[in-house]
């Protein structure tokens, strides 16, 4: 889909298309910086910037906080462990909407990343066939979406053997069997689709200028997943409307909505509600069901917005869970500290944080101790439970004076030049001088 300097002025978002050097080519009337957050789609050589809904202050800072640390394990770490963390980390600022370039990067730096992150993370046999050296854009996020094309195949087509294929900018996962088994839908939009996994692999996609292409049978006994390198073309699912029909759009529309262009909306309920929503109000952003459109001369213009930063951090903490796998060679604090980081901020984005019954609690804080550093006793708690251990670490080592037990409370008294360090807010009763931990 190409689209014109006026086309780019019409988009439903607040957004602008940058080139190489940062300077603004075209924008909308709403286009006022690109903020925290804001997601960049590569087309060619400039990228468009779409500005998202920002997040508090504590959630941004736990985020960076969580991305850093991981920034740390990968630097830390021998191979093969570096190259996994490396594609966790690089993966998981893609989809919290940082850039991730990396100038230096090529196929051959994929495919071995590929190759550790998939024996990390599968049971199959894996065969390489290498092709010509060709420079990639992160290659650490393209090795992951071919490690989640390859954990597809194994799940759900029930495949014990892959080999991961380059063909010049195409890197193929190929397997023996149908491709109806390993057809998995999704959606970029987190609170559209259930699992982490194909969702990321489109996210980090559309980030680097690539695409993943579904499972095909190659008219023999083979299936191909295929992740296509350096395409460039946007990837915001977009649409033009005319008189209730669709006249052109993105790959990326065709695969979140299935209306290929000259399909009519009449079958979806979000496209109608963005329409009738634009014609009510023409010339202005208007939104129905989390979609925007926007009517101009006689086209609307319909996108699904990327989500904002607080569902981008939902997919961080998501991620980090889908892909533990690649963290297990991390050494112990550093491991306890981005599980508990991930538990924060998961926290502050309204998931509890778990609980481990009293004696596990004391068990597990006097293992972490001595990685941790703490130079205060552990209790012999006695209580019903205490929050995560490697929380309680983290924050007794970053933040903690004492742990206190009064009956079945446990809490951790804080020094005071740490009362409104980003990890204690989450946790501050109305004690300021303490955090309850159960």
């Amino acid at each position: 889909m190409n689209l014109a300097l006026a086309d780019l002025r019409s988009l439903p978002l607040a957004s602008a298309l940058v080139d190489a050097h940062g300077d603004v080519i075209a924008c909308t009337p709403e286009w006022q910086g690109g903020g925290a957050g804001a997601a960049a789609y590569p087309v060619r050589r400039n990228r468009l910037v779409v500005c998202v809904e920002t997040a508090a202050q504590r959630c941004t800072a736990l985020l960076e906080r969580l991305l850093d640390e991981l920034d740390t394990a990968a630097a830390g770490a021998a191979p093969p462990w570096s190259l996994r963390l490396r594609m966790l980390a690089a993966s998981l600022r893609l989809v919290a909407g940082r850039t991730v370039e990396s100038d230096s990067g090529t196929t051959v730096d994929v495919l071995e990343l590929a190759a550790a992150g998939i024996a990390s993370r599968t049971a199959l046999r894996l065969e390489v066939v290498p092709g010509a050296t060709l420079p990639v854009r992160a290659p650490e996020a393209a090795a992951l979406i071919l490690v989640q094309l390859a954990v597809n195949a194994e799940r759900h087509a029930g495949v014990d053997a892959v080999a991961l294929v380059q063909a010049s900018s195409a890197m193929h996962i190929r397997w023996r069997g149908a491709a109806e088994a390993a057809n998995v839908r999704t959606a970029r939009r987190h609170e559209e689709r259930e699992r982490w996994g194909l969702g990321f692999a489109r996210i980090a996609a559309d980030a680097i200028g690539a695409v993943v292409h579904a499972p095909f049978s190659d008219g023999g006994h083979w299936t191909v997943a295929t992740l296509e390198l350096g395409v460039g073309r946007l990837a915001l699912p977009l649409a033009a409307v005319r008189h209730g029909r669709v006249v052109r759009a993105t790959r990326a529309w065709d695969e979140e909505t299935g209306l290929a262009p000259g399909s009519g909306l009449a079958a979806s309920a979000p496209a109608t509600g963005a329409l009738a929503a634009a014609m009510d109000a023409p010339g202005a952003i208007a939104t129905c069901g989390g979609w925007n459109a926007r009517a101009s001369g006689d086209l609307v213009w319909i996108a699904i917005p990327p989500d904002g930063v607080v569902d981008r951090a939902r997919d961080v903490v998501d991620g980090l869970a889908h892909e533990r796998a690649l963290t297990e060679g991390v050494e112990e604090a550093g491991r306890a500290r981005i599980s508990a980081l991930g538990h924060l901020l998961g926290l502050v984005l309204g998931t509890p944080i778990q609980r481990v019954p009293a004696p596990v609690w004391v068990r597990r804080m006097r293992e972490l101790a001595g990685p941790f550093r703490l130079d205060m006793p552990i209790p012999d708690f006695g209580g019903v439970g205490a929050a995560d251990p490697s929380v309680c670490a983290l924050l007794a080592a970053e933040a903690g004076e004492a742990f206190e037990v009064e009956g079945d409370a446990l809490w951790l008294r804080v020094r005071p030049s740490a009362a409104r360090d980003p990890l204690v807010v989450p946790l501050a009763a109305q004690d300021p001088g303490r955090v309850a931990l159960s």
